[in-house]
This record gives C-alpha cells, sequence and structure tokens, in this order.
C-alpha cells in the first residue's frame, strides 16, 4: 500500500505480511544395531554398524504439526519529494520489521537415538533460524 500525501508531497506506504506456521516434520536416525535387536534382522541393504532414517511426521501425512505462531511482518517507507524542474528526488526512511518479531524460520527435524531418555539441548524442534531483526535503511532516488 502506498500513498502520497499532496500538499507536502510525502510518499507514505506500507507492506503488511501474515504467514501461517511453519509445518513441523521429524525424522528419527536409529542405529541399526537397535533396530537388528528389536526386529531380528536388519533393514534392506543396512550395514550393522549404520543408521536408518525413520519419518516420523512426513510431509504427506494428514494430521500435520506446525509451529505455534503465525508469523507476522510490516515495513514501513516514509519519503519526501523533491522536485528541480524535470527532475525528481526522494529522500527517505525505511523500517523493515517494525514489530521487531523474532520468530522462528527453521526448525531441528531430526530426533537424536539416546539410550539414557534425556532430552537433548539442540533435540527436535528446536529453532535453527530467526527472522532477521528490525533495522532501518536511509534511501535517495533520483528520477529523470
Amino acid at each position: 500500500m502506498s500513498y502520497t500525501i499532496p500538499k507536502i508531497d510525502v510518499l507514505v506506504s506500507a507492506t503488511v505480511r501474515s504467514q501461517p506456521p511453519i509445518q513441523l516434520t521429524a525424522s528419527w536416525q536409529v542405529p541399526n544395531s537397535v533396530i537388528l535387536a528389536s526386529l531380528g534382522h536388519l533393514p534392506a541393504g543396512a550395514t550393522a554398524t549404520g543408521t536408518t532414517t525413520l519419518q516420523l511426521l512426513p510431509a504427506a501425512d494428514p494430521n500435520k504439526l506446525y509451529a505455534d505462531q503465525r508469523r507476522n511482518q510490516i515495513d514501513m517507507r516514509v519519503a519526501k519529494v523533491i522536485r528541480f524542474s524535470r527532475l525528481r528526488a526522494d529522500v527517505g526512511i525505511d523500517v523493515y520489521n517494525l514489530l521487531n518479531a523474532n520468530y522462528a524460520t527453521a526448525y531441528n527435524t531430526t530426533y537424536v537415538y539416546n539410550t539414557d531418555n534425556t532430552p537433548r539441548a539442540a533435540g527436535w524442534a528446536t529453532p535453527t533460524g530467526i527472522f532477521q531483526p528490525r533495522f532501518v535503511r536511509f534511501n535517495f532516488t533520483v528520477d529523470f
């Protein structure tokens, strides 16, 4: 959305974005020795010292699991329009992520097999990426 305030020749614009939460997936890397002890045989083509990845929450699952927060962002621009005969200049300021939202943009999708059954600090659904913080950009544009 953009609007120029006529009498003072100031350009004001804003962008609002609201996205649904990120869908989570989960995979579990299980040592083949554990699978051998449970099933009595190894998976096809597996070695005794390797691991097998099991999909716990596949992307095509109808019972999808999502992160707990909707992603909202507002960007804004204010610029003064200056005219010189046939030239036009905009002197402005852009503010990105006006609300300083800090939602996660990526999550760890892998369970870690452990025998002591204690949670790991970097375990499943731990954020691995966070949205960029608020920042300001000054700009100067000349149209001729």
